[in-house]
């Protein structure tokens, strides 16, 4: 009897041994496939039997001796803290825990929100699904395009083989009302929806312009007086014409917002729209011939994340959550509906230099990591989506034209296609 007792306690263990060696090697391959661009992370991090360790550099990594550390008994509970807690909490909860493990006490009440996923129905595919959709860019008018450099404008002088005088598309115009159409077709399927911004609207609530004139003072003065922006920072600046700072630095404040907003309303999914353009086709005045669809999701990242405990916190959740994988899975056939429903080429990492320098491939075509911060920032499954090049010569004839009205919103049939494509995405996601 004593031995047969002994015989199933080394089984016990020898299983879970080898259960958590499956565990390492599947974090460790999403870590080098997914997250550590060219090797970038690896003196900063190490996946072992204990957990997820993150060291301040090489030298504590070599002592074992890791600021942050993620025991794999506790995986579960940071997930869920990440999924319903704010930054802030988050934050300072990390600060606290350092390399010791949660007690017993942490571990229920960091634990105690898991959300309860519905399942599918045919009838009502999307009742209980909370759905974030985020249009690109905040411009309405073609002056606002103009400052935040996301606009085509071809005239007759440029390329003598255009139809009308001059033909003007605005980036955030296309992605509103993409957006806005997407959000319509979900809701009639029972999803509850969520647009991070309105019309002509940053994800403040207000247009750009109104933002400088009642709020670029007040933000500065703030950041000034909790010395997150120096004396010479802050001069500067106030100083900036407004399509300077915006570069300088409005655009990362309002991503920042953004990232904050969507999370706030702890979304299931979460649809980023964006539309291309061809990277050779130099100052975009006049069309090209190329055109390609891919997508976006989280990882390849480099050092710079570790700066602060946002970046550390981050690169945990999208290594220890299922959240890479799903995220991989519906913008794969979200690029797979642009192909066929559209008609557009998957890009591969040849295609452009952006796609080369700054991405890792996945195994999902069209599908790369990148290390945007929508994509590092969301705590939820997402798609990045590239639909098309805006300035294709077959694209940009269609797209320039507000012609056909869906729900109420006046724009085209390319437009609508495109909102086409991520609803059955969508579907298929949820369906399978």
């Amino acid at each position: 009897m004593k031995t047969k007792l002994i015989l199933i306690f080394l089984f016990f263990c020898a299983g879970h041994f080898f259960a958590q060696q499956t565990q390492v090697s599947i974090y460790q391959q999403r870590f080098d496939n997914y997250l550590n661009f060219k090797g970038a992370l690896s003196p900063f991090v190490k996946i072992d039997q204990s957990g997820v360790k993150i060291f301040k550099d090489a030298l504590s990594k070599k002592n074992d001796s890791p600021e942050l550390l993620i025991y794999w008994e506790e995986t579960a509970t940071f997930i869920n803290l990440v999924k319903t807690a704010g930054m802030d909490t988050l934050e300072a909860v990390m600060c606290r825990k350092g390399k010791n493990k949660w007690k017993e006490a942490e571990l229920k009440r960091y634990g105690q929100n898991s959300k309860n996923i519905p399942s599918y129905t045919e009838q009502a595919p999307f009742t209980g699904k909370k759905i974030v959709i985020d249009p690109g860019h905040i411009a309405g008018n073609m002056d606002m395009a103009r400052i935040e450099q996301k606009f085509l404008h071809f005239s007759k002088k440029n390329y003598p083989g255009l139809t009308a005088d001059s033909i003007d598309i605005a980036e955030g115009i296309l992605t509103y009302q993409t957006a806005s159409i997407l959000k319509k077709l979900l809701e009639e399927k029972g999803a509850e929806v969520f647009l991070s911004r309105g019309n002509n609207e940053s994800t403040f609530g207000m247009t750009y312009a109104d933002w400088l004139q009642k709020r670029k003072k007040i933000v500065l003065d703030s950041l000034k007086n909790t010395g997150d922006l120096n004396a010479t920072r802050y001069s500067s600046l106030m100083k900036d014409k407004d399509q300077q700072f915006f570069w300088d630095f409005f655009r990362d404040y309002e991503l920042a917002q953004r990232v904050k907003k969507i999370n706030s309303f702890q979304p299931d999914i979460t649809i980023i729209i964006h539309y291309n353009v061809d990277e050779k086709n130099t100052d975009w005045v006049k069309p090209s011939a190329a055109n390609y669809t891919m997508a976006f999701i989280g990882g390849g990242m480099t050092a710079d994340v570790f700066k602060n405990l946002k970046g550390k916190i981050n690169f945990l959740r999208l290594l220890l959550s299922e959240d890479l994988a799903g995220s991989e899975k519906l913008s794969a056939l979200t690029v797979q509906q642009f192909n066929t429903s559209l008609h557009i080429p998957i890009a591969k990492q040849a295609d452009a230099l952006y796609l080369k320098d700054n991405c890792l491939s996945t195994a999902s075509a069209g599908v790369f990591c990148r290390n945007l911060a929508l994509c590092r920032g969301i705590n939820s499954v997402l798609v990045y989506g590239e639909c098309l090049f805006q300035d294709n010569v077959n694209e940009y004839p269609v797209l320039s034209k507000q012609d056909k009205n869906y729900f109420g919103i006046q724009t085209n049939e390319r437009v609508y296609a495109v909102a086409q494509a991520y609803y059955k995405a969508l579907l298929n996601y949820f369906s399978k």
